[in-house]
């Protein structure tokens, strides 16, 4: 690895005031997350994208030129789950990801498809149909193929009660002309049968114009909802300089046609990240992270909307917790170098794009070697604050949960280096403060909400990318916890130590883990329990051309009365290495094949499919 840089200024985070973590018209509620002496129950962890041959949907034959026909086997990424359990048959699950296994043969990414018929215990793997190389006849109809659009991801999924599943994502060229789409697929039979995929939304032809992402999907399942079976989607409109929309979409007759999509954001700011929930009387919320006020002196908050008549008109958008986030971010030792080969990567089908964020106190979201290398020395994946919205389909219509990841203000202090995770002080002080997963209720139909507190509260680790879901009268979370990090620091990001090599890189470590809980008294205490069996290094550097972490950017449960399933991004099966062209940092590196040329520059990696860029899905069961 080449060491860190050493010259460019610091861009400040000055489009967000730093603020305590409060509820908006709070009532002085019960503090909600108390720990429980009953432990939540895991069935145990195992892989969900596997190691073996996929299946194509509808079984159809797999032709030697398909894409799909050297997925599971050439051990490519997956990252970004979903996970989705049947409600009338729980031991269906479905799942996806962002599928890196066609990038070899289709040369993008694509939507993986997983189905599990035992609760999770072994899986079937497959593609959505419409990929690049897919003739199958329902690769051929769909809108994706036919317009030429080469990736697929952000999965999402969410069943009805008549064994359909709807599975949501976006879809995108990584050159001109772009197209960014926003789809739904329609699954039914239990997912045993694919039916047809719908573009619901179309960005523009050029990659500097409007970009959809950021999806969200929810079906009424409520038992007393006039509006049984309609689909609801949500997705972000990225438009450049912070300004993006919240847009919404209905089905009302199970995925065959959508309405056209409306802005649901209005008066917010920097929104992305919106999720929804259905109450039992059709009640739908939709909630996002946005930014209330002016660029100046706003507020990070978790902001809301409800709609009363299942879908077609939304309230104003309200806030129901203020926070200050926890959003990685650094400086680049070379700017100029790193958005180029961010923007490589990017074209490559080796990477996302990862823009700094106008919330951003530097020009790096994510850190790495080579041109990704920043001033701290540390190596570190893009992760930023979202809120969790859920509401008890069978349960209370004016019940509502709320979980998001934010820096507790009580342990924000100034950097000691270029890495901040928390808000910039008023005098400019870049901060660090310890990541944590909130927990905030309404009990009258978002009219106020509780004070927020620990889910579950640690004085050691780091906690994000959380997920919530009630249903039957049990909560089940899921997060990433690094309190098994040995070398956990506010200072520090999850899988970096204090000490560095002689390169001035930051010594790895391997501390970041998966946690669960449950809840059974509507979240007044919680059972918490680790998921993952193997505690994982986050950062290693399996894109960008073998320089930069990418660990997705959320996490997925789902549950049925007191069955539930989550699934993470892990790379317990990534092969470590050496990376040859550069000094330092080597505990990041991954297994890589590379010759030196005698103008002294280096070969492109022969051996990708040995083990070097095996990150997977995983998954495991919990009961209360």
């Amino acid at each position: 690895m080449k060491p860190p840089g050493t010259s460019p200024p610091i861009l400040a985070r000055s489009s967000v005031r730093r603020v305590a973590v409060v509820a908006v018209a709070a009532l002085g509620l019960t503090p909600l997350a108390a720990l429980s002496a009953t432990a939540v129950t895991s069935g145990g962890d195992g892989a969900v994208s596997v190691d073996r041959a996929y299946v194509k949907a509808n079984d159809q034959l797999i032709p030697a030129t398909d894409a799909i026909s050297a997925c599971g086997t050439n051990l490519r990424q997956q990252n970004e789950p979903t996970s989705a359990v049947d409600p009338t048959m729980a031991n269906v699950i479905t799942s996806g990801s962002n599928d890196y296994c066609t990038v070899p043969i289709a040369g993008g990414t694509w939507a993986g498809f997983y189905r599990s018929t035992n609760s999770g215990q072994t899986w079937t793997d497959s593609l959505l149909p419409g990929y690049p190389t897919d003739t199958s006849p329902e690769g051929l109809a769909s809108p994706l193929h036919q317009q030429g659009i080469a990736n697929a991801g952000d999965p999402v999924q969410a069943w009805d009660l008549h064994g359909r599943v709807f599975y949501m994502g976006n879809a995108f060229n990584r050159v001109a002309p772009q197209n960014g789409a926003v789809w739904v697929a329609t699954y039914d039979q239990h997912a045993t049968h694919y039916v047809r995929t719908k573009i619901i939304a179309k960005g523009t032809p050029a990659p500097t114009g409007v970009f959809n992402d950021k999806t969200a999907i929810e079906v009424d399942r409520g038992v007393t909802s006039p509006y049984d079976g309609n689909v609801y989607a949500a997705f972000s409109v990225f438009q450049g300089n912070g300004n993006n929309e919240i847009k919404f979409v209905r089905s009302t007759n199970h995925g065959v046609t959508f309405s056209n999509p409306v802005r649901i954001s209005e008066g917010s700011l920097g929104n992305q990240f919106a999720d929804i929930a259905v109450t039992s009387n059709g009640t739908v919320y939709i909630s996002w992270n946005g930014t209330v006020g002016s660029r100046a002196t706003g507020h990070n908050a978790m902001v809301f909307v409800k709609s009363v008549n299942g879908g077609a008109s939304f309230t104003k958008p309200r806030v129901a917790a203020l926070f200050d986030g926890f959003d990685a971010a650094d400086t680049s030792g070379n700017p100029t170098a790193a958005a180029a080969a961010h923007e490589q990567a990017f074209k490559n089908a080796d990477g996302p794009e990862s823009d700094a964020q106008p919330s951003s106190a530097g020009n790096a979201r994510d850190c790495g070697s080579g041109p990704f290398a920043c001033l701290s020395g540390f190596v570190f994946f893009r992760h930023d604050s979202q809120p969790r919205i859920t509401a008890d389909p069978k349960g209370d219509p004016n019940t509502l949960y709320m979980a998001y990841d934010a820096t507790r203000p009580e342990t924000e202090v100034a950097s000691t280096s270029t890495y901040n995770t928390a808000p910039v002080a008023p005098d400019g002080t870049l901060r660090v403060g310890q990541g944590a997963i909130y927990l905030t209720k309404s009990t009258n139909g978002g009219g106020s909400w509780s004070t927020p507190t620990l889910l579950a509260p640690t004085d050691i680790g780091h906690q994000f990318f959380p997920d919530i879901n009630a249903d039957g009268g049990k909560l089940f979370a899921v997060w990433h916890d690094s309190r098994n990090d040995t070398g956990y620091s506010v200072q520090n990001p999850p899988g970096n130590d204090t000490a560095k090599d002689p390169q001035g890189f930051h010594l790895a470590t391997a501390g970041l883990d998966t946690y669960g809980a449950s809840s059974t008294d509507a979240g007044v205490t919680w059972s918490i329990t680790r998921l993952s069996s193997q505690s994982q290094m986050p950062n290693f550097e399996m894109f960008g051309d073998r320089r930069v972490p990418f660990h997705g950017d959320y996490n997925y449960v789902s549950s049925v009365d007191g069955f539930a399933y989550g699934t993470w991004t892990d790379t317990r099966q990534v092969t470590p290495g050496d990376d040859p062209r550069y000094l330092g940092g080597e505990g990041f590196d991954v297994l890589q094949c590379r010759t030196q040329n005698p103008d002294q520059s280096w070969n492109s990696d022969t051996c990708p499919d040995s083990g070097g860029l095996d990150q997977d899905i995983y998954g495991a069961s919990m009961t209360p």
